[in-house]
């Protein structure tokens, strides 16, 4: 009961998720007959399978989105968790082979070969990019009309330069080049009392921009382990 959303693998079969079953049916297209099904907890919407909804599906494995995890996994309050199950498609029956708890609510997903996915994992070093510091040396205070302008050099756990001095009132944009070119060496940039918090990729230069309306001395630091 419930049929939601279907996909399909290599072999001519489909799978639709049955939302009010709690279950996903295995089924042949052309004969229309239903071949397995298997039970899920709890609630399943959506599926995905391997490119499972594309001209050329993998056809060896499928996950189900569930609403609701219920008794499935420790309670540690009255929220719960919701799950995901991965389910194996290469034998004659439908086989959960696994329960992940994830954040509320999984609602639709694209599954698709690791070869195709081309990410940046560094970025690569543009002398001519606007606001980047790539050498100590051009680490810098500017005001300017419009600001106190801060092009920042991070480098582990350093910044350079480690100490901004400002007027009550300045409007203050910091441009920070993350100088670690090396995969996964992330840097965080927080200003706590001034609710600034972001993350700075191998490469990348970002920027933000405060206003200085509060006396006193506030600390910026790294909120990311990068050392």
């Amino acid at each position: 009961l419930g049929p939601l959303h279907t996909q399909f693998d290599d072999k001519g079969y489909a799978y639709t998720s049955l939302f009010l079953d709690s279950a996903i049916t295995k089924w042949q297209l052309g004969t229309w007959q239903v071949k397995d099904k298997v039970q899920v907890t709890y609630n399943v919407g959506h599926l995905t399978a391997a490119e499972g909804d594309t001209v050329s599906p993998d056809g060896k494995y499928l996950v189900s989105l569930n609403k609701m995890a219920k008794d499935l996994f420790l309670p540690v309050g009255p929220a719960h968790p919701e799950s995901m199950q991965l389910i194996d498609l290469t034998s004659p029956n439908l086989r959960v082979l696994y329960d992940a708890p994830v954040d509320p609510e999984p609602h639709y997903a694209q599954m698709i070969k690791a070869d195709k996915i081309k990410p940046i994992l560094v970025y690569s070093k543009d002398e001519k990019r606007e606001y980047a510091v790539w050498k100590e040396d051009q680490a810098r205070i500017d005001r300017t009309a419009d600001g106190v302008h801060v092009y920042m050099y991070a480098i582990r756990s350093r910044y350079v330069p480690d100490n901004v001095e400002v007027n009550q009132g300045d409007k203050v944009i910091f441009h920070i080049t993350n100088n670690d070119m090396d995969q996964d060496m992330t840097h965080g940039f927080g200003i706590p009392l001034y609710n600034i918090d972001m993350e700075i990729q191998p490469g990348e230069t970002k920027t933000v921009t405060m206003v200085a309306n509060k006396p006193g001395v506030f600390v910026f630091y790294c909120t990311d382990f990068c050392s």
